[in-house]
């Protein structure tokens, strides 16, 4: 059996392509913190997340934090995020433990 292209509804309308949006100041220091931070949980075994799945993890983890308005509402987005997410394979430790090492890499951004 073939495999079935995939369906393109902007190509069937006749829309243009979106041309993907440069990350705001807010979204690259987010992203840098994030890197940092699981690249530090994961050295000190708080997640086990495989190396490949790091810089996704980061992009999945920065979406959720950039849709918060305020820095307690971005640390429970990420750690919602590092909890629940596919690309993590297990995380050692509470949602306060978690929420303490990651404003670390926040509060010094």
């Amino acid at each position: 059996m073939s495999e079935d292209p995939k369906f393109d509804l902007k190509s069937l309308l006749g829309l243009p392509d979106e041309e993907p949006e440069e990350p705001t100041e807010f979204e690259k220091a987010v992203g840098a913190a994030l890197t940092e931070a699981i690249t530090a949980m994961r050295a000190a075994e708080i997640i086990e997340v495989e190396p490949d799945n790091i810089q996704p993890l980061v992009a999945e983890a920065t979406d959720a934090a950039i849709e918060s308005a305020s820095l307690k509402r971005l640390l429970k987005r990420i750690v919602n995020t590092l909890v629940h997410s596919d690309l993590v394979e297990e995380v050692y430790g509470t949602d306060a433990e978690l929420t303490a090492f990651l404003r670390r890499f926040f509060e010094r951004s």
